[in-house]
């Protein structure tokens, strides 16, 4: 990847990051990793991961630790997670993007 390309995906995810507080306070993860698994953004060991592990004690650590994973599949990972809110939790997909979401099928699923 191009280091222009780099810097512009952590724009993207800098969008996310400065709504971390609230997202992970309002985001249920296991609302959302189903639609991540069929992006393929996730894995099945991202998942059980999230849900499952003991060192994830609420609900606001397992967002945060899916936001951190979702960061590291770079482009991909943010928009799938936009999609994601875009779907479940339109007002967090407003607060992250300024946009109304249009609630259209996904680019990125079947890729």
């Amino acid at each position: 990847m191009e280091n222009g390309a780099c810097d512009d995906v952590e724009a993207l995810w800098e969008k996310v990051e400065c709504k971390r507080y609230e997202l992970c306070r309002s985001i249920s993860p296991s609302k959302l990793t189903p639609y991540l698994r069929q992006c393929k953004v996730l894995d099945e060991q991202d998942e059980d991961e999230i849900l499952n592990s003991m060192l994830l004690v609420s609900k606001t650590n397992r967002t945060s630790r899916l936001l951190d994973i979702l960061h590291t599949k770079g482009e991909r990972g943010y928009v799938a997670f936009l999609e994601s809110l875009e779907f479940y939790y339109p007002e967090l997909y407003k607060l992250v993007t300024g946009k109304e979401p249009t609630r259209r099928f996904s680019t990125i699923v079947d890729l």
